[in-house]
């Protein structure tokens, strides 16, 4: 059946891989975001498309929007932005939150916050939680999670929203800009320009890093899966771990790159092991990801090979691209 859904930041990597998806089953999409859909290289290829709707809007005013389901993925989610502008970050979190749920229960649609694993601490439980911790400029965003997801419980609680948390680990794929934080992106693009890989401490840092179809897989399951007594939360990301600096040998490798890897300072917050439990998602949902971390960089690699070849036809210096 059709269903009308908004899909808040759906400008973003995660977003434009959620509206090509729910598109691509039938639906009518209203993309929700602050920046141009023109930013997003996927998005260009289905910005006339009858069911595609781009809407520019801040969420941290009220907005309304007719619809069944709300996917809500605003965030400021680069590093450097929520350090400069930790203020805004907060707002967006929390403020486009409550706009959000308000959205839901005026149209009595089911909404799927997007939640990140960086609420659980350092070592992913409630009681490591730190006061002190979230006075750092680096615990803001995962500081506006943990306020939004308990904005989606009392929501549920007082007015009978049906809200659904997926906490998002590391993720990575084609689709992102050149400038993208996150750490699979940073070291590709480094690599291919054969600069400098960075990182941090001694590289014996563990991750798991998620393909981003296999993500929205999730979510959408998370989204479709029947109504419970409470508020459906499930962690989502890949299972396979691998430490920092075996991950920047592994794409030097690939890319037949000459870049160097270097060492700089450990992060005071950059914790040992970061992994999803995702058994809640594997029982509830039947979902766990399948595209091997190989596979997927190899696409990634691709990808960003794509572009850069593009930006050095129209003249564009390396100093430009990033």
């Amino acid at each position: 059946m059709q269903k009308r859904i908004a899909v808040l930041g759906g400008v973003g990597f995660i977003g434009t891989h959620l509206c090509l998806k729910l598109i691509e089953a039938g639906h009518v999409i209203y993309c929700v975001d602050i920046r141009d859909r023109a930013s997003s290289p996927l998005l260009r290829q289905v910005a006339q498309h009858p069911h595609f709707r781009y809407v520019r809007h801040n969420i941290t005013t009220p907005f309304g929007v007719r619809c069944e389901e709300i996917y809500n993925l605003a965030a400021p989610t680069c590093l450097r932005y929520s350090e400069a502008l930790p203020v805004e970050t907060l707002k967006t979190c929390i403020a486009g939150a409550a706009n959000a749920l308000d959205a839901a229960r005026n149209n009595h649609a089911r909404i799927l916050y997007a939640s990140s694993g960086s609420i659980y601490g350092p070592v992913y439980s409630d009681a490591a939680y730190s006061a002190a911790e979230a006075c750092s400029t680096r615990r803001i965003l995962a500081e506006g999670k943990r306020a939004a997801e308990a904005l989606h419980r009392a929501y549920h609680a007082e007015f009978g929203v049906d809200a659904r948390i997926a906490r998002i680990f590391n993720t990575y794929g084609f689709g992102a800009d050149l400038m993208d934080q996150r750490v699979v992106m940073k070291m590709i693009v480094a690599a291919l320009l054969g600069k400098e890989i960075v990182v941090n401490g001694s590289g014996e840092q563990l991750r798991t890093f998620c393909w981003v179809e296999d993500l929205v897989d999730g979510m959408i399951r998370l989204m479709e899966a029947p109504r419970v007594g409470n508020v459906r939360t499930v962690n989502l990301g890949s299972s396979h771990e691998i430490a920092i600096r075996a991950l920047a040998e592994k794409i030097v490798e690939m890319t037949g790159s000459k870049s160097s890897i270097v060492h700089t300072e450990a992060r005071i917050d950059d914790v040992r092991r970061r992994a999803p439990d995702i058994a809640a998602a594997r029982r509830d949902l039947g979902w766990m990801p399948h595209t091997p971390l190989a596979e997927g960089l190899r696409k990634t690699i691709d990808y960003v090979e794509m572009l850069l070849a593009e930006k050095r036809q129209a003249n564009i210096s390396w100093a430009e691209m990033i």
